[in-house]
Parts: C-alpha cells; sequence; structure tokens
C-alpha cells in the first residue's frame, strides 16, 4: 500500500493496481514500477484501475520552485525522465495489461490508456491533452501515444485539446473496448477470466509478439512469429 495507489496480487494470477486518487505522483509511478519489476512469474495479466469518479486526471506538479536556476538537464532528470521511464515500464511488461477507464483520463491519464494491451473505458469517460492549455508541450505524453494512434489524431488531441468521448477514442484506436458505465468492471473481469485459461508462456509470446511487430519488416515478423511460436509451444510441453 503507497499513499494513492494500493496493489496486490490476487488469487487468480492478476497483478491488481488501484489508483486511490486521480493525480498521478512520482512516488506512486515509483510504487507501481516496483510491483512491476517483483511481478511472480506466474503472473497471467496486470488490471489497472481507479477509485472514485475518475480514473486518472493528470501528474501532480513536480515543476521547481519559481525562481530557481536549474539547468536543461537538471529538468530532464527531474521532469520528463522519471514518467518516460513508468512509460517505457508499463510498456515493456511481458503479459496482457488490462486497464479500466470511467470519467476522465487526462494527460498521463490518457497516455496510461494508450499504453494498456486493452483498455476498457465506460461510454461516458472523457479522454484529453490539455497540457498546452497551461503552455506545456506534452512529449511525454505524445511518446506513450505516437505508435498508438495515428499522427492526425495525436494532432488533434494535442492542438486542440477538447475531451473526446470514449466512442471516438475507440474510433481513432485509442482504447479497445468501450461498455456502459454499470458494467465497467464486469467486462474487465469477464477478459481476466479468459487470459486466466491461457497458459503463461502463450500470454508473454503473445504480448511479445504485439511488442515488437511495429517495428519490424515482413520477413522479420515471419521470423519473430515461428521463433516465437516454437518457444511458446516448448514451454507448453516442457511444463
Amino acid at each position: 500500500m503507497n499513499d494513492g495507489v494500493r496493489i496486490a496480487p490476487r488469487s487468480d494470477d492478476v497483478l491488481d493496481i488501484v489508483l486511490t486518487r486521480p493525480a498521478l505522483s512520482p512516488d506512486m509511478a515509483d510504487a507501481i514500477m516496483r510491483a512491476l519489476d517483483a511481478m511472480p512469474v506466474a503472473t497471467r495479466a496486470v488490471f489497472l484501475h481507479a477509485e472514485g469518479p475518475d480514473f486518472c486526471t493528470g501528474r501532480t506538479p513536480v515543476m521547481p520552485p519559481a525562481g530557481s536556476r536549474a539547468t536543461a538537464l537538471e529538468l530532464r532528470r527531474l521532469i520528463a525522465d522519471p514518467v518516460l521511464d513508468f512509460y517505457q515500464r508499463l510498456r515493456d511488461v511481458p503479459v496482457p495489461v488490462v486497464i479500466a477507464v470511467q470519467g476522465r483520463a487526462a494527460g498521463v491519464g490518457c497516455a496510461l490508456a494508450g499504453l494498456a494491451d486493452v483498455c476498457i473505458a465506460a461510454d461516458d469517460a472523457t479522454f484529453s491533452v490539455p497540457e498546452m492549455d497551461k503552455d506545456i508541450a506534452p512529449t511525454l505524453v505524445m511518446t506513450a501515444l505516437a505508435d498508438r494512434i495515428s499522427r492526425a489524431a495525436l494532432a488533434r488531441l494535442v492542438f486542440g485539446r477538447e475531451p473526446i468521448v470514449a466512442s471516438e477514442a475507440r474510433a481513432i484506436g485509442l482504447i479497445g473496448l468501450t461498455c456502459p458505465a454499470g458494467e465497467l468492471m464486469q467486462r474487465a473481469e469477464a477478459l481476466l477470466a479468459k487470459l486466466h485459461g491461457n497458459s503463461v508462456p502463450v500470454l508473454r509470446g503473445v504480448k511479445s509478439f504485439l511488442n515488437l511487430h511495429s517495428e519490424m519488416s515482413f520477413a522479420a515478423r515471419r521470423e519473430a512469429a515461428a521463433l516465437i511460436n516454437a518457444v511458446v509451444t516448448a514451454e507448453k510441453f516442457r511444463g
């Protein structure tokens, strides 16, 4: 338990991560990364969701006090690198990451939704990248989303700044599924139950291919598909 996040392995081999306040702090991100690093090898999925009316409305301020003299390198270490490391760690989780979104997913919340393998959103959820309203360049969020959605969709989110509804987020590929708000957890748990029916080697093999395929030529994808399939099959027989 960390102030702002509750993390526990479940009996169905799911690592449950619950945001208990809407603004993500550096301590919350650190706690999540530590839990991912310590995740048991038998884990079949990571489930990230939130309490309260909103999923995640951004992150707590990390800027130095007004009047501080800081170099660009110091600002990078303070502001950019921690959140980019957090995004990278979520992206590299070796099993499916399922995220359930209700209410607002803004800034880092929108990035988290895009980083999920499967994001299920309530049909009244909204997604936005509002950083430019405060004259902040949202390149950190853009890094998380750049290979998830098209350039046009990303530019619209960043420059337009208006929240988009869940149905539009699904249409542009930001999220995977929508459902009535009252069914959100039921739909998420149904998906997690399906994943529990798969072996760990299969889940890890599929996740590995998903992480790699967009950066490969067809020939490289063909080779990766064959190798991953062979390794997964061998692991199942060995088990």
